[in-house]
């Protein structure tokens, strides 16, 4: 038996349901942001974070330069 074709009302729904899962996913992300800020901000650890950030930012860029090496 040959698979239906989708209608154009099934495609629509299941593009809805999709976007209202990555908005919900964007709105975690977000929550999840904000509470790690405060939490970094409370454990008065924020700038001995970014320094760790940019530390591991700067190690990657300088193994992304680096020609004809894996990573």
């Amino acid at each position: 038996m040959a698979k239906k074709k989708p209608t154009k009302q099934e495609m629509e729904k299941v593009i809805s349901a999709l976007i209202r899962h990555v908005h919900t996913l964007d709105e975690k992300v977000g929550a999840i942001d904000s509470l790690f800020g405060l939490y970094l901000e409370w454990k008065k650890d924020k700038n001995k974070f970014n320094k760790f950030v940019e530390t591991k930012i700067k190690k990657y860029n300088e193994k992304e330069e680096k020609p004809g090496e894996t990573k």
